[in-house]
């Protein structure tokens, strides 16, 4: 694999998101729209489930909730 080869940009794209994103987490606050904080807050009201985020031309149309009951 060359340095040029789509597969090294891509993982190289995804490293650089990966530190942005760590790097953000400790920077101010982003503004978030309401379809982002909804899926935040599936996330925090979620112990255990699944989030699924449906996109429409890049824009959050959906989250749907999926919760488990453990029963032990």
């Amino acid at each position: 694999m060359t340095a040029s080869s789509p597969t090294h940009l891509v993982q190289k794209h995804i490293r650089a998101d990966q530190s942005n994103a760590a790097a953000q987490s400790l920077g101010p606050q982003l503004d978030l729209s309401a379809e982002e904080r909804s899926v935040i807050d599936a996330i925090r009201r979620t112990a255990y489930g699944a989030i699924e985020v449906v996109l429409h031309q890049q824009r959050i149309v959906q989250v749907v909730r999926s919760e488990k009951t453990r029963f032990e």
